[in-house]
């Protein structure tokens, strides 16, 4: 969000250019997701079994998958950055400027897939503070670099959107290294031996695999929802995208807690599966689901109440404003739906039931946001409002499923 307060200034091109680059950047994590869930459900199910040997050999060969991954997806962001930006539809001006933030972007991924991967680990144990501290002081480093080196410093010019990019790779190498300094001198039951870092061991690899696939076609198939729905809404034009953009930001630090009850349920679900209590998974769950409800409808209260404000600390154009705060008032509705879905959907995960998940993410999705939104905005002309309708309306949907298939149990006699 403060970063795109830094960008604000550089007008509606650089703000498109910045939200259409990060759907791109974000491409990466969509591949490691799935082998996140599985790490962090293993390691749940062993840190309730009281088994430390089996969770570093699950640790040892996520990492492993990691820094693979990262590799790969570095050379794809820094080769093909214009290719994937027109696949969005980028307008000229917009790729001018999106490619270079890309590949400003391309060597830090491989770090920041490092730190993402050592906070799915930790959370496996329940450890959410060690990757918070990793990543506050990555973060007060990238938004420090960057604001100096978007408006220039001393003898540093103004590199504008791809100084942007520069500082986040330079914080993304400082967040990847700590914590892999953490991870190889130990915390907690936790202890990354270095010494096999290079050594497959195939059947912990299929462990993760089997729980990590679906999720991983779980989190495709999002991305790919994602980038239909972008298409749709870039299609309305660069003004109408930047104001989107900048909803998404506020939309975005809001859903946040959201994530945060999901991870606790994933967490908590496994380690009580792992330790044979079911009935307690359950209760853990719900007790999980209410807290994020409460929370979720506040934040879309003032939401709702302050979209104006909230969308002018970006930018001072009147009709960025005007899209955006209506885009905030719309998103506010789906503040239920995502508490549901997303707490829900994390206990669902921490018991390996990520097939399900994937089902049900389809459904809201597919049928919701990207059918629904076309329809709205293509059919009956209802523009970007439209679009927005049937992104709360995925929310709804996959609350209700998300909710059948937790309230059903069959997930607590799933083995990993």
């Amino acid at each position: 969000m403060i970063i795109m307060v830094f960008i604000g200034h550089l007008g509606a091109e650089a703000i498109a250019a910045v939200g259409l680059s990060e759907q791109v950047v974000f491409l990466p994590m969509t591949a490691f997701m799935g082998i996140g869930i599985g790490a962090t459900a293993i390691i749940a199910r062993h840190t309730g079994a009281k088994e430390p040997e089996h969770a570093n050999r699950i640790l040892g060969q996520a990492m492993l998958m990691t820094f693979i991954l990262g590799i790969v997806f570095a050379l794809i962001l820094w080769f093909f950055a214009e290719q994937l930006l027109g696949i969005l539809q980028a307008r000229p001006e917009v790729v001018a400027i999106g490619k270079d933030y890309i590949r400003a972007n391309a060597p830090g991924i491989f770090f920041f897939i490092i730190v993402i991967g050592g906070e799915s680990i930790f959370r496996g144990v329940g450890d959410t503070r060690t990757p918070m501290i990793v990543i506050i002081i990555m973060e007060v480093l990238g938004t420090t670099l960057a604001y100096i080196l978007i408006n220039g410093f001393w003898v540093i010019p103004a590199l504008g959107v791809l100084g942007a990019g520069i500082a986040r790779a330079i914080a993304s190498f400082i967040g990847g290294a700590l914590m892999l300094v953490i991870l190889i001198r130990g915390k907690g039951i936790l202890k990354y031996d270095i010494g096999s870092a290079l050594v497959f061991n195939w059947a912990e690899v299929k462990r993760i695999l089997r729980i990590g696939l679906p999720a991983f076609a779980n989190s495709l198939q999002m991305r790919g929802a994602f980038i239909i729905y972008t298409i749709i809404l870039s299609s309305l034009g660069t003004t109408v995208y930047a104001a989107h953009a900048l909803a998404m930001r506020v939309e975005e630090f809001a859903f946040m807690p959201s994530f945060g009850f999901g991870i606790a349920a994933t967490a908590l679900v496994g380690q009580s599966l792992g330790a044979k209590k079911p009935d307690l998974a359950k209760k853990a769950g719900y007790l999980i689901q209410r807290y994020c409800v409460i929370t979720m409808v506040t934040l879309g209260l003032i939401i709702f109440i302050f979209s104006r404000q909230l969308i002018g600390i970006f930018v001072d154009d009147p009709e960025v404003i005007r899209i955006g705060a209506m885009g905030l008032k719309i998103w506010a509705f789906a503040m239920p739906g995502m508490a549901v879905s997303n707490s829900l959907s994390g206990g669902l995960r921490g018991a390996g039931d990520t097939r399900w998940v994937l089902l049900l993410t389809i459904a809201g999705m597919w049928l919701m946001r990207v059918g629904g939104g076309a329809f709205l905005v293509l059919v009956l002309n209802l523009g970007a409002p439209g679009a927005w309708i049937g992104a709360v309306l995925d929310y709804s949907v996959r609350a209700l499923l998300m909710w059948w298939r937790f309230a059903g149990g069959k997930w607590q006699t799933i083995e990993v």
